[in-house]
């Protein structure tokens, strides 16, 4: 039997002893394992930082909403001055919680159309961000946000009377 002092610091503390070839073959397997562990766990913290960041990408559509809900009174403001149906196209939930058709005092559906003017455009993004999770398409989500406002403006138009006044002439 063939004996090495290779691994006898590692494997009983002190140099001098020789250590027989079986147990030098078992210490180096011992050594490949560690190694292994150690790739793994290194792989495996890789795939969650992975997968982290594939989680905050798709929080792109909701950081769009917060992002034009602060400039959401701006939009109100310029939509405001360049033409009074634009303003109903891009916050038809502000327009819907005035009408008369809810029984909401004026205290309560104004404050409520002033909230309803800072959260539409996250929770649309939000909306957005789970309808995305589901696989369509860009275009298809759009369509789906664009089909939301088209029906909260002709509900309006309807309770209105608008649409009565367009049918009708």
């Amino acid at each position: 039997m063939v004996e090495t002092t290779e691994f006898a610091a590692e494997c009983s503390g002190y140099s001098s002893i020789p250590v027989s070839q079986c147990f030098a073959s078992v210490e180096i397997e011992r050594q490949q394992v560690l190694r292994l562990i150690k790739a793994f766990h290194q792989r495996r913290r890789f795939e969650r930082q992975v997968r982290s960041l594939k989680s905050l990408a798709s929080l792109w559509p909701v950081a769009l909403g917060v992002l034009l809900g602060f400039y959401a009174p701006l939009l109100r403001d310029f939509a405001a001055i360049s033409a009074p149906w634009a303003l109903t196209l891009l916050f038809p939930f502000s327009a819907l919680v005035g009408e008369r058709g809810l029984g909401l005092s004026w205290d309560t559906s104004h404050a409520l159309a002033q909230f309803l003017l800072y959260a539409q455009f996250p929770l649309e993004g939000l909306l957005v961000r789970i309808v995305l999770k589901h696989r369509l398409n860009l275009f298809r989500v759009f369509g789906q946000v664009t089909c939301l406002h088209v029906f909260a403006v002709v509900y309006l138009a309807l309770v209105s009377g608008s649409l009565n006044q367009i049918l009708m002439s």
